[in-house]
């Protein structure tokens, strides 16, 4: 007993649940596509013409297309796909190439000092060497640097009660550290 116009209810009924359940899938979707920046609408555009040239080749291929109307859909592909090719190239770049030099003068004198300090490592200690590394690195950071490359005794914290400073930089530090937590000093 059961009459056409129930069918049409029940069929319609499950529709409309069908689409109120897939309507977040789609919406997702949407929203995914409308945050993208131009610059990626347009390589998601050129990567489908490519997919699209390449299925239409293998079509081609298998036998699925005659010759006359995969050269027409080719070329017409590879004429949208250069069009939007050409709009990327107009596209400013969004980043700067890291071309992994630094932009500053201050890191052209950084890598000067890191050279000069290899060459000095290379030379025995006794030779001034560890004295020129720390008047560099004195210098780099800022600071005047006796002739030891320590900080100089008006920048040395007066030594409370207690109180154990770094030799090199003068800072105060902790008794457990075994370095400067300033200047590097390894403490003996």
């Amino acid at each position: 007993m059961i009459n056409t116009g129930s069918i049409f209810l029940g069929v319609a009924l499950f529709l409309v649940v069908a689409l109120v359940l897939a309507r977040p899938f789609f919406v997702a979707h949407y929203r995914r596509q409308g945050a993208l920046s131009e610059r990626e609408a347009l390589e998601a555009q050129k990567d489908a013409l490519l997919a699209q040239i390449r299925e239409l080749d293998f079509d081609h291929e298998t036998g699925k297309l005659p010759d006359e109307v995969h050269k027409q859909r080719r070329a017409e592909l590879v004429a949208e796909a250069a069009a939007v090719l050409q709009q990327l190239d107009h596209l400013k770049p969004t980043a700067e190439p890291d071309d992994g030099k630094l932009p500053t003068e201050t890191g052209e004198e950084i890598e000067a000092a890191v050279a000069r300090l290899r060459r000095v490592r290379a030379a025995p200690v006794g030779d001034g060497g560890q004295d020129e590394i720390e008047t560099a690195v004195a210098r780099l950071r800022g600071k005047p640097a006796d002739g030891n490359g320590a900080a100089s005794e008006e920048e040395r914290p007066a030594a409370g009660k207690g109180a154990r400073y770094c030799p090199q930089c003068g800072q105060p530090r902790d008794a457990g550290d075994k370095f400067c937590a300033y200047c590097g000093h390894h403490f003996s």
